[in-house]
């Protein structure tokens, strides 16, 4: 660890949005402490309140003078290290072309945020926020003169148009997300003036404010009205919409609608967070290139405008070819898409190359495996519903031996549950059918009358041999897939049950769940933050890992897909009520409900989670957080670090 993030540790102490004083007096220490304390800036000083590259443009005229261009209230960051310079180009990796999690990650904003900590929210674009006593109505008050990234201003209008032209509208949006309606009815929203915006719902929805503040969702209710009307038919001629909508190569206005929004891919999108898209990746460029948001909203204690560095190079390549760009000290500040298996080789190169490899927490996921409770196989729908089958399956998995062979015996083995860190977490749960015990495994199956044939194989109560195929998309990143469901196959050979491996790409994977098409899923699974999205642990949609039948059934309240049993009904309920919740109490009484039901029934048998991920960040940059926070998606990721305030040092 160098001296620098030595530094960051005592500083990350503070938190977000408060402690301005005593960052102010720590710093006024350090500089006392020191002989003759070296301008860190060279001209970039703390007096320059905005980018050169951006003085540069106003001094061309193509832009208002930076006053013009902040709201009259900026939102105030503080900086881990400090006074920073303005300038230079973040490098970063991935190995799909389609994911925006760079925006996510690094330009995503809300109405609300998560606080340095990741259990309560900030206020963000809304400088106000308030809620009702019954979880029904929430109001929000826009900072004033907020604007787009084209200069246009953002307003209540452009959240009207969210809700009633996309999210209600049920050609662009036909089946509501599970983060946007109570469960009863998408919501109504009214705008009594420019700034100003109330939700409201006819039932209580205990998750809105949390899903405000999920980077992925917040952004999906900002879309700019004064850009996307041209393409909605609403606004714009039918027949316009739909000469344009062809002529770009599309079957209907509402995919070229999405396109339009699509703020990875079309550099055209106006955006509110810290960096735009000004190239996109493509199959013949394999580099995305993103550039600061000339009127992003956000400033330091200074009054400088953020972010600090100008722009963010992205490449997309194969995950070997990523890993040894990141040995080699080519990635500025990178954990999303790091493999844990190259840590080692981290290690080895970071002193000579210039990089820390830090060790933040990975997202509390498990490699586990998720029978498929709904499938069309009647007499293996009937044999996944059995507790007794399911935890035979179990106990026939010997996990220190994955763990030794795999993570070096450094691996988290437990069921996929919430964990302390979880308000939802219940005590003694996890730990359920996790020893390796082949004797109970096999009385478990002989007591469901599996009897076995002559080579050893167990029958199925219709005769045929008990065979079972685990779908799932291959990763070396984490938990190297293939290599542990190969030793899952040799250990359930144990127990008479065969398994068969089927790596598919991440397409055809979500296309055969949602057609009910698999046995077991083989997939990662959250358990800390399940309520941001329930797909793992609820079947509430066609996407469930565990019973996507029944999860049509649920979003369509009973008019599509196969009604559950009882047991599945009852999770459900529990689901109900937890969205629904009027209060903190209920809510959390609801979400433990459904952990202990899991915990007994072993829904999802876990295999092994990773001991930390590894996040590179090089030596020239400044204002990491390496207080080990958590890598997880539903916090933005590399985002939780608030990277608007990251730096680089001078040259």
């Amino acid at each position: 660890m160098t001296m620098e993030h030595r530094s960051i540790s005592r500083r990350s102490l503070l938190k977000f949005g408060g402690g301005g004083a005593a960052a102010i007096a720590i710093f006024g220490l350090t500089a006392c402490s020191e002989d003759e304390a070296p301008n860190p800036f060279d001209g970039n000083g703390a007096d320059v309140k905005e980018s050169p590259m951006l003085t540069e443009r106003v001094d061309a005229g193509e832009l208002p003078e930076l006053a013009e261009r902040l709201p009259a209230t900026p939102m105030e960051v503080e900086v881990m290290d400090g006074p920073a310079q303005y300038g230079g180009t973040l490098n970063r990796a991935q190995t799909d072309v389609g994911d925006a999690g760079a925006l996510t990650a690094f330009a995503s904003v809300g109405l609300l945020e998560w606080n340095w900590d990741s259990d309560g929210y900030l206020p963000s674009l809304a400088e106000e926020f308030t809620k009702n006593d019954t979880n029904t109505e929430f109001t929000f008050v826009l900072r004033e003169g907020l604007r787009w990234s084209d200069g246009e201003p953002f307003t209540s209008a452009d959240l009207q148009f969210t809700v009633d032209d996309v999210l209600r509208n049920e050609t662009t949006i036909p089946s509501a997300p599970f983060w946007f309606s109570d469960g009863d009815a998408r919501p109504t929203v009214e705008v009594p003036d420019e700034r100003t915006v109330i939700f409201r719902y006819t039932q209580p929805f205990a998750l809105f404010e949390k899903y405000m503040c999920h980077p992925a969702v917040s952004n999906q209710f900002l879309k700019p009205k004064h850009y996307l009307e041209q393409f909605h038919p609403t606004y714009t001629d039918q027949a316009e919409v739909d000469a344009a909508t062809a002529a770009a190569g599309f079957d209907s206005w509402d995919q070229y609608f999405g396109d339009r929004d699509n703020w990875w891919t079309n550099p055209e999108r106006p955006v509110l967070g810290a960096y735009q898209v000004v190239s996109a990746a493509n199959a013949q460029s394999g580099t995305a290139n993103l550039e600061r948001n000339p009127y992003f909203w956000k400033v330091d204690p200074d009054g400088r405008q953020l972010p600090f560095i100008d722009q963010i190079q992205v490449q997309v390549l194969a995950q070997d070819a990523l890993d040894l760009r990141a040995a080699n000290g080519d990635l500025n500040f990178q954990g999303n898409y790091l493999g844990y298996n190259s840590a080692q080789v981290y290690l080895q190169n970071a002193e000579d190359r210039g990089y820390e490899m830090l060790r933040w927490k990975n997202d509390a996921t498990l490699l586990s495996l998720c029978l498929n409770l709904s499938s069309t196989d009647e007499v293996l729908r009937e044999l996944f519903l059995e507790v007794d089958f399911r935890a035979a399956l179990s106990h026939a998995i010997d996990r220190e031996d994955l763990n030794a062979t795999l993570l070096g015996g450094l691996g988290d083995v437990r069921q996929p549950l919430a964990t302390e860190n979880s308000d939802y977490y219940v005590e003694g749960t996890g730990q359920r059918f996790i020893e390796f015990d082949l004797d109970t495994a096999n009385s478990l199956l002989d007591g469901l009358g599996l009897t076995r044939g002559a080579d050893g194989v167990r029958l199925r109560p219709d005769g045929q041999p008990l065979a079972l195929v685990v779908l799932y998309v291959d990763s070396t990143a984490g938990v190297p897939t293939a290599d542990a469901f190969t030793m899952v196959q040799r250990y359930w050979g144990e127990i008479g049950v065969t398994l068969s491996l089927r790596p598919v790409d991440p397409t055809l994977y979500a296309e055969l769940r949602s057609a009910n098409d698999f046995n077991i899923s083989g997939t990662t699974v959250p358990g800390d933050d399940f309520d941001l999205e329930p797909v793992w642990f609820i079947p509430t949609g066609a996407n469930s890992h565990s019973g996507p039948a029944y999860g049509q059934w649920y979003a369509s309240n009973g008019a599509e897909g196969m009604e559950p049993p009882a047991e599945i009904l009852a999770l459900m309920d529990n689901w109900d009520l937890l969205r629904g919740a009027a209060t903190d109490e209920e809510r959390l009484d609801a979400g433990r409900a459904i952990v202990t039901q899991h915990d007994e029934n072993v829904y999802a048998i876990g295999l092994l989670g990773l001991p930390f991920q590894p996040v590179i960040v090089t030596n020239d940059v400044r204002g990491v957080r390496d207080d080990e926070p958590k890598l997880s998606f539903y916090y933005g990721r590399e985002g939780i670090t608030k990277p608007e305030q990251i730096s680089f040092l001078p040259a």
